[in-house]
């Protein structure tokens, strides 16, 4: 089995930085919707809830008819 070893060379005009700070779930979010548009962010979620409630309403409907039928 051979060993293939790659070697990259960074200019010394490039600096090579790692950002050692994790980054929350909520500081994600204010970054990534910062840039967003607030209406059109509306829009989205207000679709989204609907989708939700339409697919949530057929289960709710079987576990009714099960537990009538228990």
């Amino acid at each position: 089995m051979r060993v293939i070893k790659i070697q990259r060379t960074i200019g010394k005009d490039k600096k090579v930085t790692r950002s050692t700070a994790r980054r929350s779930l909520g500081q994600f979010a204010r970054v990534f919707f910062a840039g967003e548009n607030q209406i059109e962010f509306a829009i989205e979620a207000l679709v989204f809830a609907a989708l939700l409630a339409i697919s949530a309403w057929p289960l709710l409907a079987a576990a009714d008819a099960i537990s009538k039928l228990l």
